[in-house]
């Protein structure tokens, strides 16, 4: 019996969620009872997400696809340096602030494409920017 398609990208995406906020208290216990090096733990990442990848290669759950380095280096050291700078922010702040810093990247991006790139976004996609303030 299959599952239906939109019951595993539900599944798929709950399981990141869940794998993504598990992963951030883990690390910053590590970081405030163990004193572990920024740099190390971020190697980690690297390594175990590489692994990761490789697996799903050998799954099928994706097929690789060859570029040239130069269309990909940009976006690779870009990539490197969110992971070194959000782990250097879990580890001197707390995991409110972080989480913070971590949601606010989205609209920092949009900015500096709309004002750098002169992209434009939908309305759609502006409103979904708008932080919501529970009453209580």
């Amino acid at each position: 019996m299959s599952v239906p398609h939109h019951w595993r990208i539900a599944s798929g995406l709950l399981v990141n969620l869940v794998a993504s906020i598990c992963i951030v208290f883990i690390n910053k216990w590590i970081y405030v009872h163990h004193g572990f090096p920024n740099m190390s733990l971020t190697l980690i990442h690297f390594v175990v997400t590489w692994l990761g990848l490789f697996l799903c290669q050998r799954m099928g759950v994706f097929c690789p696809k060859s570029l040239p380095t130069s269309k990909v280096l940009l976006l690779a050291l870009s990539f490197c340096g969110f992971v070194v700078f959000t782990n250097l922010s879990l580890q001197n702040n707390t995991i409110g602030t972080y989480q913070l810093a971590k949601v606010m990247t989205t609209p920092v991006i949009i900015l500096i494409q709309t004002l750098w790139y002169g992209k434009t976004f939908s309305l759609r996609i502006k409103l979904t920017l708008i932080v919501e303030k529970k009453i209580t």
